[in-house]
């Protein structure tokens, strides 16, 4: 039976939780009975291409588990919305059972049939009684699931995990006054598992006393509030290490406004990533007087390791601004402050190719704070007029992408920003995939080191959530903005990586 699904959900929701479910996609309810056959259940050991993998990716024409972690943003007696997309990317129907859960436990779970081609939207609050839960979304088929949160004064959407892991890197938190620091633990899986924090400073290393031996119960989230345990820190690192079974985990930060002394508003949500890596990439940002941009590459290693970040310019690949060299010290970080820097252009956006030396393996995020629209940025970013995010940069090219849950309306709206690091010249191809059906590719040749902001406008989509696909004859890099200028924030994150085997997936660096 087909079902249209309406809401009663608040005027947080920027993605219109009232046609969350029915026009984007025909969701079909199935009998769980029917469903046992290929849902067998869920447990610690994965399968070798996800053990192995770097980054989530929907990798091979099989199905698997993703796990979208955030649940609590700590702020107490605030409604928020929680959303989660699902494209579907075979040639064939997927058959999906999302489960919910809390602090305490499973929750519940639905059991949805997805056209082949098509994008759903699953409502939190809806399907389970409430937003603030976890999820887990299986699949018979491949699919991509993006989780959005949602609320007056922010939102952020970002890629859910396709593994958990026995260690999480976080480059960037903030703990000052004006900043909540959730990071939410997710252990969906029948064991419980324990946990270690290990703390990055600028002056040393050290794992506080609460701070060790966490434990994770079996089918729950714990959520722990740094703040409570790092103080008034405008940037500090963190490592989260299992002593016993694997967890995903997601940190979400919710800033008020109320830093004089860096006024910022909005919502971060920031997965962790797997492993270092020798080289990352950010496929897109801006940096001017009121975009600040913060490059952070922790070390997680005992030497001190050498880095080389460089900044490329779109469009103007044949004068390459001068690499900034940072040193990470052994176990902590190195910043750039991307926009103090005149060798940055205002206009357009720009990629940025990060490299340690020698041997040696880092992990680096970037942040990015809006508080406004400088002259001469209009053009560059248009509609983003506040707000802050981050995430992790990619340690992967791959040549098939997928961006999950964007939309093009007046108070949602996004570009797909592509950047080709390689020494080869890439021919790119952008498609929508709507409800309608896939829409005019839109294709573009990329030189060797540059990139190119694709704007929804330009694919033709729709108000509606919908799904963008991204080709190319060789291996690039994909990220996703999003503007949410009707709450006045923004979302920079990692596309997901579409590969027939691991194997595909092109280490940088």
């Amino acid at each position: 039976m087909s079902i249209r699904r309406s809401s009663t959900g608040s005027s947080n929701d920027p993605g219109g939780s009232n046609r969350s479910l029915g026009v984007v996609a025909v969701l079909v309810l199935v009998a769980v009975a029917a469903l046992v056959a290929w849902f067998p259940g869920r447990s610690e050991v994965a399968g070798t291409q996800v053990l192995r993998a770097p980054v989530s990716a929907s990798v091979g024409d099989e199905g698997g588990s993703w796990y979208c972690a955030a649940r609590d943003m700590g702020v107490a007696d605030v409604e928020f919305d929680h959303q989660v997309f699902v494209a579907s990317l075979g040639e064939a129907e997927s058959n999906l059972r999302v489960e919910g859960f809390s602090g305490d436990q499973r929750e519940g779970s639905t059991d949805i049939t997805l056209d082949a081609g098509a994008t759903a939207v699953v409502n939190v609050r809806e399907a389970f009684g409430s937003a603030a839960l976890s999820v887990m979304v299986e699949s018979d088929r491949p699919v991509s699931v993006e989780h959005r949160i949602s609320f007056d004064g922010g939102a952020d959407q970002s890629p859910c995990s396709t593994f958990s892991s026995d260690t999480w890197y976080f480059p960037t938190a903030v703990t000052t006054r004006d900043a909540t620091a959730s990071l939410n633990l997710f252990n969906p899986f029948p064991g419980d598992a324990s946990v270690n924090i290990q703390v990055a400073l600028e002056t040393g290393v050290r794992v506080p006393d609460r701070l060790n031996g966490l434990v994770v119960p079996a089918g729950s989230t714990l959520v722990v509030e740094l703040g409570e345990h790092v103080e008034r820190r405008e940037q500090f690192a963190f490592t989260v290490s299992a002593r016993s079974g694997g967890v995903v985990a997601e940190l979400v930060q919710r800033f008020d406004g109320s830093n004089d002394d860096h006024p910022v508003t909005g919502l971060r949500m920031v997965p962790g990533s797997r492993r270092p890596a020798a080289g990352w990439s950010f496929a897109g940002g801006f940096a001017d007087p009121s975009a600040r941009e913060r490059l952070v590459v922790q070390n997680p290693t005992e030497p001190e390791v050498d880095v080389l970040a460089q900044p490329v310019v779109s469009g103007a690949t044949d004068v390459m601004p001068e690499p900034f060299e940072l040193t990470a010290p052994a176990l902590r970080f190195a910043v750039v402050d991307v926009d103090a820097d005149s060798r940055v252009p205002v206009a357009g956006f720009h990629a940025i190719d990060v490299e340690a030396d020698g041997d040696h393996s880092v992990v680096a995020a970037r942040s990015l704070d809006v508080n406004g629209v400088p002259e001469g940025a209009e053009g560059v970013r248009t509609g983003i007029e506040g707000g802050t995010t981050a995430s992790s940069g990619l340690p992967v090219a791959a040549a098939d992408w997928v961006l999950t849950g964007v939309q093009h309306r007046e108070d949602i709206d996004g570009v797909v920003l592509v950047h080709n690091p390689t020494a080869e010249a890439a021919v790119v191809s952008v498609v929508a995939l709507t409800a309608a059906g896939p829409g005019e590719p839109v294709e573009y040749e990329l030189p060797p080191g540059d990139l190119v902001g694709v704007g929804l406008d330009s694919l033709g989509g729709t108000e509606e959530p919908f799904s963008v696909s991204v080709s190319s004859d060789s291996p690039v890099v994909v990220e996703r903005l999003i503007v949410f200028s009707g709450i006045g924030d923004l979302s920079l994150q990692p596309g997901v990586p579409v590969v027939d085997d691991l194997d595909d997936l092109e280490p940088l660096g």
